[in-house]
């Protein structure tokens, strides 16, 4: 059994983990603002889109930590990503002349 087991884990290749979703602030999104998600070593870093849409993919899965940028302050939250996409609806508050960042 095992002989079989592994030629099929050899030819699946690596695995990506993706994460996607939107970001906001009330009731608008963040468009153009600078995102970030951290998963171990690895470091992806991308932009929203106009409708404050992102999408990242990491080689890397498990406990991450996804960063918003808005407005010159950063603002970060942990999420786990999986080996299938996994959406993330995510919401700015300000707090303290900053931002927090949460999970709607």
């Amino acid at each position: 059994m095992q002989s079989i087991l592994l030629p099929l884990v050899l030819l699946s290749g690596p695995t990506t983990s993706e994460i996607f979703g939107d970001v906001r602030v009330g009731e608008q999104y963040v468009a153009q603002a600078p995102v970030q998600l951290v998963c171990g070593g690895e470091t992806v870093k991308g932009t929203t889109d106009q409708s404050g849409s992102f999408r990242l993919a990491s080689g890397t899965g498990g406990k991450c930590v996804f960063s918003v940028t808005y407005k010159g302050a950063t603002a970060s939250v942990d999420v786990v990503v999986f080996d299938k996409p996994a959406r993330y609806r995510l919401m700015l508050e300000p707090k303290d002349g900053g931002y927090t960042l949460r999970r709607v």
